[in-house]
């Protein structure tokens, strides 16, 4: 090899070849002088560095996505959405029952980190013993640890995690079983028949990993002639065993009474209907017949591969497909490594059905590349070790010098992962789940009903009231579940006011049309629903449904109902019980909500999270109950004409002051200590138009300089909305031909003190 045998991990260090056969190969690239049952002693140094940045970022409260609903299932030992992540709820159960610190939320978000940092060891020993090669292992790892995408779904209750700690197992197993002799070469695969069983019961996509995995072992142990026909049942039963943690979805079904699990288990056909994800749609992301663009969804792949893992694991990806055919100790794994990485690519590009537009879907189609990032990353490392390797055949007498900068930079480049996305990672403040859902119960009255719509209000909401006893006067329902017919028979004994109408058992938007056709599917609709709550004097509130109900054609409820804006919720109101102004502006007066930075600037979080989403609607929702908002989009002209409350001073007044209170609210410090505004062009033009009502109310009382001063308030405000506005005509152009006329009429409007109002 023209390579010298030396204690720097070399062409020479590595482990034995597949099998006796192949270690005897002259052409062999080296001989093992690593111990596979021996681990190095700086991969327990990696692991304390993973686990103890990923549990110093471990988020404080409930995180987004999915998290509200596996903390609940964990607290609950119920069944989480489909396919139910049986494992993954198990382990957070004992978890939360032996772990004495903190809410559930943060005990499971605990567990979670602790997790992520053992997958990322895992991730690290896999490449250091396809390799023998540190510096590639700690590439690898770095690389795919640090990255935003993976730390940040690291540190907070969802499963990837443990997803990314069994495809990384499954990586492992194919080095162990490839370089094993051929007697031992059944067991190893009972092994992974076992690790791949385990891992169906968190996340099925470790299917198309196992898939090409399985296949290439029984390929090998057919034609090595290294398998019995017992050994094969074995191996199947093994599988089998894997998926015991299963029979959780019948045992909370039948043991426990879980306020929020999801699904009918006590039946066979409804275990299989969500193990195979029926109800949200099999082998599909979202439950919809969305079409894909395949090349669309390569380019995205392409793109946040790039950005995640970095160029440098990018190049070396690269270089490891160009190069690893000349390696015989690697090539046969990096064949099986990029097979398996082709077909899951290739699946999930094709049958993505994300709407590519939305930049929260997109988000939520990032988090499932964390599988292929896994493959990519220790390819990448393996990359590096082909590029040593090759440099040292062609400058022998550099081998110490090479090894000492891959080292140095690969250590620079993990750091650098590490400190570009910690900011960005660090949860262990954020609590804004938590404080979004306060604020949507908290403008609830006493023993009232709440239906939302929406994963991030629902988990947030019921997490509250189910896990930590908040508000527990207060129904909390998910439409989406709602929907259900298991929905009644698993829910109702969880409910203390909620009435089920007519002792019907779920929601149908297609009820009153089953109806006059003289069907009956033991169904209730909209208009159902809030007939039987209003006859028993329960209060219904609404969130984020009923643009769902128009689009779902649920209509008839509109002609006896209506919602109204109250608080951070809409109100369910009879149209016969219609509330006075006076009533509507003390509900203004009385807000309840909780403003904070964290919860209302969007621009601290990244465009496609569930964050920035959020915080858009967070302040647009509170600045104004829906009838007053709606009546300030009938701006007056400027002769003042064409407003029903341009006459009511005492009203305007307080709709004043209730605007400016809350700009006050949404004024923070920025980073150096400034005021800075939290608001939306809205917000601007709604303070401007009572302003302008109160300047024409006092000039026609001829109070000029009290009209002067809302004059200024109105050419302030509205100036801050046309620098914001993206409206074309008719509002600009008015608004625009409004401040003109103001400071035309007194154009000293801005510069003179006396017309300076003192809030």
């Amino acid at each position: 090899m023209g390579v010298r045998n030396r204690k720097t991990p070399s062409l020479q260090k590595q482990t034995r070849e597949n099998s006796p056969k192949d270690s005897k190969d002259k052409n062999s690239d080296f001989e093992s002088s690593v111990d596979e049952y021996i681990l190095p002693w700086h991969s327990f140094v990696a692991l304390g560095i993973f686990v103890s940045v990923y549990v110093k970022c471990t988020s404080a409260s409930i995180p987004t996505g999915d998290a509200g609903d596996f903390i609940i299932s964990a607290h609950h030992f119920g069944v989480a959405h489909p396919p139910g992540y049986p494992l993954y709820v198990s382990l957070g159960h004992l978890w939360m029952r032996v772990f004495p610190f903190g809410s559930p939320a943060y005990k499971l978000n605990f567990l979670t980190s602790i997790i992520g940092g053992v997958a990322a060891f895992i991730l690290y020993i896999t490449t250091y013993r396809l390799t023998g090669f540190a510096p590639s292992a700690v590439l690898a790892s770095s690389a795919f640890a640090f990255s935003h995408l993976t730390w940040f779904h690291s540190i907070g209750a969802e499963i990837f995690a443990l997803n990314n700690l069994f495809c990384g197992l499954l990586l492992y197993w194919v080095i162990k079983f490839h370089r094993a002799s051929v007697e031992r070469r059944a067991w190893v695969a009972m092994e992974a028949s076992f690790i791949s069983g385990l891992s169906m019961c968190n996340q099925h996509t470790s299917i198309l990993y196992i898939g090409v995995i399985g296949l290439w072992m029984f390929i090998s142990l057919i034609r090595d002639q290294a398998i019995t026909g017992r050994q094969f049942m074995q191996t199947g039963v093994a599988f089998f065993l894997g998926l015991l943690p299963y029979i959780q979805l019948p045992l909370s079904a039948y043991f426990y009474n879980s306020p929020c699990t999801w699904g009918n288990h006590k039946t066979l056909s409804g275990v299989i209907t969500h193990i195979t994800r029926e109800e949200y749609g099999s082998f599909r992301l979202i439950a919809h017949d969305r079409t894909t663009d395949f090349s669309d969804n390569i380019w995205l792949f392409i793109s946040d591969m790039v950005h995640e893992l970095g160029i440098p694991t990018a190049l070396f990806f690269v270089f490891c497909l160009l190069t690893f055919r000349r390696f015989s100790s690697v090539k046969t794994i990096v064949y099986v490594y990029t097979g398996a990485l082709m077909l899951y690519t290739a699946f999930f590009c094709k049958q993505a059905n994300i709407d590519l537009t939305s930049a929260i879907f997109v988000g939520i189609l990032e988090r499932f590349w964390m599988q292929t990032n896994l493959v990519i990353s220790v390819l990448g490392g393996c990359g590096l070790w082909t590029f040593y390797s090759l440099l040292v055949k062609r400058y022998p007498n550099l081998e110490r010098n090479i090894y000492m900068i891959l080292s140095i930079g690969s250590v620079l480049f993990g750091a650098r992962q590490a400190i570009n996305n910690f900011s960005s990672c660090d949860m262990s403040n954020n609590n804004m789940m938590e404080l979004y859902g306060r604020n949507i119960l908290d403008g609830l009255p006493p023993n009232s009903v709440l239906l939302l719509s929406g994963d991030v209000a629902s988990y947030s909401t019921r997490y509250l009231r189910y896990c930590t006893g908040y508000r527990e006067d207060v129904d909390v329902i998910d439409e989406a579940m709602m929907s259900y017919s298991w929905f009644k028979e698993t829910h109702q004994h969880s409910f203390s006011h909620f009435i089920f109408p007519y002792n019907r058992t779920f929601y149908a938007w297609y009820t009153k049309l089953a109806r006059s056709r003289g069907q009956d599917y033991d169904t209730f609709d909209y208009k159902d629903l809030f007939d039987v709550h209003f006859q028993a004097g329960i209060p219904v509130y609404v969130f984020d449904l009923m643009d769902k109900t128009d689009e779902a054609k649920d209509k008839e409820w509109q002609d006896h109902y209506e919602v109204e804006q109250d608080d951070f919720v809409q109100e369910v109101r009879r149209k016969d019980h219609p509330q006075t102004l006076d009533t509507l502006l003390e509900k203004m007066e009385s807000r309840k909500a909780t403003y904070t930075r964290q919860l209302c600037d969007k621009s601290l979080y990244p465009e496609r999270s569930w964050e920035r989403s959020i915080a858009e609607k967070f302040c647009s929702r509170q600045l104004l109950i829906a009838p007053i908002n709606a009546g300030l989009q009938s701006i007056p002209d400027v002769y003042g004409q064409g407003h029903l409350l341009i006459e009511n001073r005492p009203a305007i007044i307080r709709i004043f002051k209730i605007l400016r209170r809350a700009q006050e609210t949404l004024t923070f410090k920025d980073g150096n200590g400034n005021d800075e505004l939290v608001l939306g062009q809205s917000d601007y033009y709604n303070l401007g138009v009572v302003s302008w009502m109160l300047f024409k109310n006092y000039k026609r009382t001829d109070e000029l300089l009290e009209a002067h001063k809302y004059g200024r308030v109105t050419v302030e405000q509205w100036t801050l909305f046309l620098e914001k506005s993206s409206d074309v005509e008719p509002k600009k152009q008015i608004t625009e031909q409004i401040i003109k006329t103001l400071l035309e009429g007194v154009p000293d409007l801005l510069t003179n003190k006396d017309y300076e109002l003192q809030f």
